[in-house]
């Protein structure tokens, strides 16, 4: 049995299996342009929540200590060329977020005093990607049934994405698939 994972079809697998289909992604796609508008309030809330906590914040100060806020404004563009790919889904969007797991999970040489960026944070980023998606939809979209529903869309397609997100930190076996 080959080890190499098909990024590609594990994140369809993924998606399905959290029953993201055509009218979440049709959701998704409604209300990307929404969100896009909104993506200076998006990257703005997150990591003004990582400036917070110590555990967080020490990864976007100077060795002083004070905030490194030219690296704070590429990681915000970094957060709004993510959320745009998303919604767009050019290219091959398993690899690119794959690629942003391996960068979290290995620091650059430059930054390798820090360590890795702990899953928890990984976790708890996507976690505040899908608030701050809400708090967006739920003040921008009129109906409050359809915010609800593009939120919903909106965190299935997160989750599945945070499985790849977490490929840069936990090897596991993959299992052979039985019918579709």
């Amino acid at each position: 049995m080959s080890t190499t994972l098909d990024w590609g079809d594990r994140m369809r697998h993924t998606l399905q299996f959290v029953g993201f289909g055509t009218e979440e992604l049709a959701l998704v796609t409604d209300t990307g342009p929404i969100l896009l508008e909104k993506a200076s309030e998006l990257t703005s809330a997150v990591y003004d929540h990582f400036l917070v906590f110590p555990e967080t914040r020490r990864y976007f100060v100077t060795r002083s200590g004070d905030v490194d806020e030219e690296r704070i404004e590429r990681r915000k563009h970094s957060l709004a060329r993510w959320l745009e790919n998303t919604i767009k889904a050019e290219g091959d969007l398993p690899m690119y977020l794959l690629a942003i797991a391996v960068v979290h999970s290995h620091p650059p040489t430059n930054r390798s005093n820090l360590g890795s960026i702990p899953s928890r944070f990984m976790i708890g980023t996507v976690s505040l990607v899908q608030t701050a998606i809400s708090n967006v939809l739920a003040k921008e979209i009129m109906d409050p049934a359809v915010a609800t529903q593009a939120s919903i869309a909106w965190n299935k397609l997160l989750i599945a994405q945070l499985d790849i997100l977490l490929a840069g930190y936990i090897t596991e076996t993959p299992v052979p698939r039985t019918g579709s």
